[in-house]
């Protein structure tokens, strides 16, 4: 009999869905597969309940809505992500033995991201981790990095205006950045979640680290992927870096968090020491996991963006 009982918390926003749909065509590997959702939101994930997966009304801060999982795998956004380190308590108080926290994107331990505002709840959340893993030696927690979401390329968070057909970038345009699609994504988690240990083991080593990206293009091949995939020419307005760092100093000093988070990641983006996900990846270890194009990612994000 399967011993893991999986509950996503953050599920309603856009990764929410990839993420069912790859546990639950390996639904016979769990217990249980679980969303918890608050009462206001159990709309939202009618078709996941139709599909089989069980629907927790809840609070992420409630011991109570953990009661019966072993394994909880965190998709909360930046605003929301900020809780995690309650949220962990409350696993734990509840029962939980693995937490996978909200870290899809880059490595933070790289000596930049350490530096940067947007990462700042990702580093909190990572010390607390390791705090009470030392006071409890059955509890694990896994670290998922991707680099991008290649879909995101195309997304307005990282400079694209469809509108105008063009990207605005505070960097060098020939820099490199990593990406791994939604599905794959999803998909190499689901993996991750089949080799943790069984619940209840005293763990020697308590911390796990996967670098997951399927591929790596500059910004410049990306804006050309794109312009062929949208049969228009999409241009490149480039900025110093130096502007997008002003800019999020600006709106930190003005107490406006969205905007410091959204500016510190064009930044980031485009800063010349940054190395999103050093190399050596983890792909390898799931040779069964086959990565879709990042032509094929980006068409999708496009034609639902029509």
């Amino acid at each position: 009999m399967p011993s893991q009982s999986i509950l996503l918390i953050g599920a309603s926003g856009w990764v929410g869905p990839y993420f069912s749909a790859e546990f639950l065509a390996q639904k016979d590997k769990f217990a249980r597969i679980a969303i918890l959702s608050d009462a206001s939101k159990i709309s939202k994930f009618e078709k996941e309940a139709a599909s089989g997966i069980e629907i927790v009304v809840g609070s992420y801060l409630e011991p109570e809505s953990f009661k019966g999982f072993t394994t909880v795998i965190s998709i909360l956004g930046n605003v929301p992500m900020k809780l995690q380190p309650r949220i962990i308590d409350a696993c734990i108080v509840g029962g939980v033995t693995h937490f996978y926290p909200s870290e899809y994107g880059s490595d933070i331990s790289h000596p930049l991201a350490l530096k940067q505002r947007y990462f700042r709840d990702k580093h909190i959340t990572r010390r607390h981790l390791e705090k009470v893993a030392k006071e409890h030696d059955t509890f694990g927690y896994t670290y998922i990095m991707n680099g991008g979401f290649a879909e995101f390329a195309a997304h307005p968070a990282f400079g694209f205006v469809k509108e105008e057909r063009k990207l605005e970038f505070w960097g060098e345009t020939n820099r490199v950045q990593p990406f791994a699609g939604v599905r794959d994504v999803a998909k190499y988690v689901v993996a991750t979640t089949l080799t943790i240990h069984e619940p209840g083991t005293v763990l020697t080593q308590q911390e796990r680290q996967f670098k997951i990206p399927t591929t790596a293009y500059t910004w410049d091949e990306i804006v050309a992927i794109i312009s062929r995939l949208e049969g228009v020419e999409y241009k490149i307005e480039r900025h110093p870096n130096e502007e997008a760092y002003a800019q999020m100093a600006k709106y930190a000093k003005e107490g406006n968090d969205e905007m410091e988070l959204a500016w510190d990641l064009k930044a980031f983006l485009g800063d010349p020491n940054a190395d999103p996900v050093p190399k050596p990846w983890d792909t390898d270890k799931f040779p069964e996991i086959v990565p879709e194009d990042l032509e094929v990612s980006l068409k999708r994000y496009l034609d639902a963006t029509k």
